[in-house]
């Protein structure tokens, strides 16, 4: 937002979701219902971020992991898309990683401003 985008979120009680969606050049789907986001929900050419995961139970009894979007659906309207699963996880993994480099950073920053360098204070 602070770039200019406008930015319309969607929750259970929004009318007529599928309308947002059609408009959205960039569309994050995190609801937590197996396949919701149709290829009719989706703007020719957006990006689709699904970061919806869901366990489903197939015909013949085993278990695999779907998202909020209809992929084999979508992925002829949408220019880009992630998988489900492997496509969210590992970006979630890495920020998360990258945070805690940042904080250990800050925080040894904080420590030799205020009792100076880690070096020092192993040879006393």
């Amino acid at each position: 937002m602070s770039e200019g985008a406008t930015v319309t979120v969607c929750h259970h009680m929004t009318r007529s979701v599928a309308a947002h969606a059609r408009r959205a050049d960039a569309l994050f789907v995190a609801v937590g219902k197996p396949r919701l986001i149709k290829a009719d929900m989706v703007k020719p050419g957006a990006a689709v971020i699904d970061i919806g995961i869901n366990s489903e139970i197939g015909p013949d009894g085993t278990s695999r992991i779907v998202g909020d979007v209809d992929t084999d659906s979508v992925k002829d309207v949408a220019s880009w898309i992630t998988p489900v699963p492997g496509g969210v996880g590992p970006i979630t993994v890495a920020i998360l990683l990258r945070n805690t480099m940042v904080a250990l950073s800050r925080q040894r920053a904080l420590y030799e401003a205020t009792y100076g360098t880690a070096d020092r204070l192993a040879a006393e």
